[in-house]
């Protein structure tokens, strides 16, 4: 009988003994879309295929909405993370912040640790302890918008400049910023060339590809002097751009200039055939690695040496030079870009 017992201790403390990363470690990605042609996606699909040249046996979760725009859905999604309980929980979230920090905090009292994609706002005081925040400057993201449109209405003498600006969501964080930051740093810019700048429409389309599409329409034909739109993601720059379209209405160069944000791969091929002026881009592949490193770095046991917060390098994209110099050559040879642009702008 003591032998057993001798056994058993000596068992469990070959069993404590054995490095976290020996143990079954798990990671779960929640994301508000895994479409490959946008960013949450291709940071999803780089966080899987990372994890498996990794380390084949951590075990890889994800999980999305039926719909980009469903709060009720993320927090069903978040409800099964804490049931589930992975040893890292990466989120990307879908609206606002404070929508969330009910479910993160029953995540981390599970013992789950925290990567958060977010938004900078205030982070210190947001009542959750992640692991870390890997952010993408937002408010910079809309600042470098507003500056290239600044810069080529200050350049060819378009003036005024009477602006359309497409929101996302009213409670969104991501939105907010950028909206803000394009708009303030577009009106600075216009001052030092004695450019008016005319706000005529301010529109709320949730960041969705449709509601852009459909609202283009009726906002065109209300104010037919609009030359110049702002698009607060991807998908509503690509939605008004093709609302354009479907009216006979120009967009780029010679007529209406659109200001996409964020450089999804669709929205990078309209940049390349000269329909969006201008993308800032933020490389959601890299976005992935950087959360990668952050887990080897705990499972390693340094995580003392892990940055509360990480920031996205930004990129301006206005031609299709600036895509074929920035973007990473795999997204660039997926379906979501190459077969969307026409094959003599292909750069080898």
């Amino acid at each position: 009988m003591k032998y057993k017992a001798a056994l058993l201790m000596a068992t469990a403390a070959i069993l404590h003994s054995i490095p976290h990363a020996a143990a079954q470690v798990s990671v779960s990605y929640v994301s508000p879309t895994g479409d490959v042609t946008e960013g949450p996606g291709q940071t999803l699909i780089g966080v899987r295929e990372g994890l498996e040249e990794m380390d084949p046996s951590i075990r890889f979760f994800s999980s999305v909405p039926p719909a980009h725009n469903d709060p009720a859905a993320f927090d069903r999604i978040l409800s099964d993370q804490v049931v589930l309980a992975p040893t890292y929980l990466m989120v990307t979230p879908a609206t606002a912040m404070v929508d969330i920090y009910d479910r993160l905090n029953e995540a981390t009292a599970k013992g789950v640790k925290l990567i958060l994609f977010a938004p900078p706002i205030g982070l210190d005081e947001h009542p959750i302890d992640p692991l870390t925040y890997i952010i993408v400057p937002e408010d910079e993201m809309g600042r470098m918008a507003g500056r290239d449109i600044a810069e080529m209405a200050c350049e060819q003498g378009r003036s005024p400049i009477n602006l359309a600006m497409f929101h996302g969501i009213p409670t969104s964080e991501i939105g907010n910023l950028r909206s803000e930051g394009f708009l303030t740093t577009l009106r600075e810019e216009l001052e030092t060339c004695d450019i008016p700048l005319n706000v005529l429409v301010e529109e709320y389309t949730n960041f969705s590809r449709e509601m852009a599409f459909n609202t283009v329409e009726p906002v065109m034909t209300a104010h037919p002097e609009i030359n110049v739109i702002f698009g607060a993601n991807s998908n509503t720059a690509l939605g008004v751009m093709e609302g354009l379209q479907a009216t006979g209405i120009q967009p780029g160069a010679d007529g209406i200039w659109i200001a996409g944000q964020g450089g999804q791969l669709d929205e990078l091929a309209a940049v390349c055939r000269g329909e969006i002026m201008t993308v800032p881009f933020r490389d959601p592949r890299r976005m992935a690695d950087v959360a990668l490193e952050i887990v080897q770095m705990d499972i390693d046991g340094r995580s003392a040496d892990i940055e509360p917060v990480y920031q996205t390098q930004l990129s301006p994209i206005r031609t299709c030079d600036d895509v074929f110099a920035t973007v990473p050559r795999e997204m660039l040879e997926s379906r979501g870009f190459r077969p969307l642009i026409p094959e003599e702008l292909w750069q080898d």
